[in-house]
């Protein structure tokens, strides 16, 4: 099968399980944007994102026939995304940099304007340093 832009996410799946790698690439450039989104949510590191990103379409090349196809195929890119960023945060363990630093809190506490106050933490009290 040659995958085309029209296929559905199913038959692109189909496609990467018989070793397409044209339909991995439309996997890709179709799922890749909104997955990398969702990652920076979680950790504001765009390397870690990154990787985790990759990480994620080479265990999609690797396991597409393990894909049941009783779901979105979204959903199930979703999955193996967060399962390979919830490892990433693991193996950083306490005593190694972190995959996701907290942001700088030079200027008042306060995170960047581009980081959720759910990654920041609570800013410190008003005359107070870190």
């Amino acid at each position: 099968m040659s995958a085309n832009a029209e296929d559905s996410d199913a038959d692109l799946l189909r496609a990467v399980a018989d070793g397409d790698e044209g339909a991995l690439r439309l996997l890709f450039d179709r799922h890749a944007p909104w997955l990398a989104a969702r990652l920076r949510r979680r950790c504001p590191d765009p390397d870690a994102v990154d990787d985790v990103l990759q990480d994620t379409f080479v265990a999609v090349w690797k396991g597409a026939k393990r894909w049941r196809g009783d779901g979105e195929a979204g959903a199930w890119l979703w999955g193996i995304a967060a399962r390979r960023l919830i490892s990433r945060l693991r193996r950083c363990g306490p005593t190694s940099p972190p995959a996701c630093p907290r942001p700088d809190r030079a200027g008042g506490g306060r995170p960047p304007p581009h980081t959720p106050a759910s990654v920041a933490g609570p800013a410190p009290a008003p005359g107070h340093s870190n």
